[in-house]
């Protein structure tokens, strides 16, 4: 047992999402460096959703993907360490009157589903709040409760092998770019003080807890897409 012991991932690292004003500012921040779009129709055509299957949306943050996935499947659990990011996603479900969606104030090492129980499992930008260690934790959980032949869809920064410094650099600069001030601070509380992993570390991370990592891609640098699967 690990209960004495176990880390807190309540406790709120880079960007305190708990406040309102942050949670005010997350989707159009993030629509200047993301194609939202792109990303749901990705995740819709990896994890294969449908009215007999259910998905895990973990790090929900305002509900994107969770209401995107609810539209074609049974059952949607959306959980976040924030409950101002929770409030979000679930008054954008009540406006779309989405209804298979159940929040939960919860997060990687925390939450409570029968092993074997969910279909796909989706990550977008959050594991990254957790240190190593306890990211191999967080995804051999992930794992358990997968069925056989589930899918993982994960999106984090992840940290090159090579020419780290250069590229976390240019990195910065592209999001000044693409979001002005803002967008450059942002970024530098990301790598100053949350946990990003090295890709190689991130790869043994994922194909220990027992995943099958079927393809990855790379974007600008740090930001990384794996799609894995349960066999």
């Amino acid at each position: 047992m690990i209960t004495k012991w176990l880390y807190n991932e309540f406790q709120q690292t880079g960007k305190d999402y708990t406040l309102q004003k942050e949670v005010d500012v997350y989707d159009p921040s993030h629509d200047d460096f993301r194609n939202l779009a792109k990303e749901i129709q990705e995740v819709i055509e990896w994890l294969r959703p449908n009215k007999r299957l259910r998905f895990l949306d973990i790090g929900c943050g305002t509900g994107n993907f969770s209401l995107a996935l609810a539209a074609h499947s049974e059952k949607v659990y959306a959980i976040d360490v924030s409950e101002t990011m929770l409030k979000a996603a679930k008054a954008k479900a009540d406006i779309k009157q989405i209804k298979n969606i159940s929040f939960s104030h919860t997060g990687y090492l925390n939450f409570n589903l029968p092993e074997k129980s969910i279909d796909g499992v989706i990550s977008s930008l959050s594991l990254h709040h957790l240190p190593d260690y306890w990211k191999s934790i967080a995804l051999e959980k992930i794992f358990h409760i997968l069925k056989p032949g589930g899918r993982f869809y994960f999106y984090d920064v992840v940290i090159p092998d090579h020419n780290s410094i250069d590229k976390i650099n240019a990195f910065i600069k592209s999001q000044e770019l693409k979001g002005g001030d803002f967008m450059r601070e942002d970024t530098i509380i990301h790598f100053k003080e949350e946990y990003s992993t090295l890709d190689w570390i991130m790869k043994t991370l994922l194909t220990n807890a027992g995943f099958v990592v079927i393809r990855e891609e790379i974007q600008d640098g740090v930001l990384k897409k794996f799609f894995c699967e349960k066999t």
